[in-house]
C-alpha cells in the first residue's frame, strides 16, 4: 500500500482534484486554506502572503496509486502547474486499522 501526498496552489486544485477522480483510487481526503512556506515564497492568506494550498491524501494499493502518480507527473510537467506549486510525495503505508 502507498500513501500519496499532494500539495498544491489553491490555483491549481481543481485540476488536481479531477485527476484524482480520474483515477482508480478508492477515495481521498482534502484539507483546504492549508498555510505553508516554501524556499520560493509563502503562502499565509494574507495581504503580505497572499495565497494559499491545498492538501490532499489517498491510500491505496500501488497498482491504483501508480496510475495516479503517473498522471501527476504528466500535470506537473504543464507551466502554469509549475509556477503555480505542486508537490507529491508517496510513503509506504505498513498497517491500516
Amino acid at each position: 500500500m502507498k500513501l500519496v501526498w499532494i500539495l498544491c496552489n489553491e490555483s491549481i486544485a481543481e485540476e488536481v482534484r479531477a485527476v484524482l477522480d480520474e483515477t482508480p483510487v478508492n477515495g481521498y481526503t482534502v484539507w483546504q486554506n492549508v498555510l505553508g512556506v516554501s524556499p520560493r515564497e509563502a503562502h499565509w492568506g494574507d495581504a503580505v502572503w497572499p495565497g494559499k494550498n491545498w492538501a490532499f491524501m489517498a491510500v491505496d494499493e500501488e497498482e491504483r496509486t501508480g496510475r495516479l502518480i503517473g498522471l501527476l507527473k504528466e500535470l506537473k510537467g504543464e507551466d502554469h502547474v509549475r509556477r503555480a506549486g505542486l508537490k507529491v510525495f508517496v510513503q509506504e503505508v505498513q498497517e491500516t486499522l
